[in-house]
């Protein structure tokens, strides 16, 4: 299934209150569905509100070990390489030259 996008005018819905409130109904009605939803509060260029609405479905974890490795061996952290640091332990930072 793909994601499922709504908007919402502030303009439409006749207030700012009933724009959102409609959103948040139509959130919660998709989360019972099992999705997941994403709302965002935007402006349009005339600055009228505009509620967004992404819904998509949850994307299942999948839990493995890796191999070698007892389960509570594996660092949370993961395999980052050592991080660079000065002398004084400040990181390194890069620069680009121009």
């Amino acid at each position: 299934m793909s994601a499922i996008q709504e908007t919402f005018l502030e303009i439409e819905w006749g207030g700012e209150e009933e724009a959102r409130q409609a959103r948040d109904q139509r959130a919660a009605q998709l989360q019972e569905q099992g999705l997941v939803c994403t709302c965002e509060n935007l402006y349009n260029v005339y600055g009228y509100r505009v509620f967004t609405l992404e819904a998509t479905e949850a994307t299942p974890i999948e839990m493995s070990s890796a191999p070698g490795r007892d389960a509570k061996q594996i660092s949370l952290r993961g395999d980052r390489p050592p991080s660079r640091a000065n002398r004084d332990g400040r990181p390194v930072r890069k620069f680009d030259r121009r």
